[in-house]
């Protein structure tokens, strides 16, 4: 069996993000879930959406 190469072995790890930034978040976990769902069942109408923020 061959060793995981760093980048692999980098990936594994999960690092928590600070109290000041999940403060200063633009979404929260909930509307990222939401966000992901609907950029998957409607790519179209996503990024139509997201369009109209720029």
């Amino acid at each position: 069996m061959t060793q995981p190469s760093a980048a692999q072995a980098a990936s594994d790890k999960t690092y928590a993000p600070s109290d000041e930034i999940v403060r200063n978040a633009h979404v929260d976990a909930a509307r990222y879930e939401e966000l992901y769902k609907q950029s998957v069942e409607d790519p179209e109408g996503f990024w139509g959406e997201q369009a109209k923020r720029l």
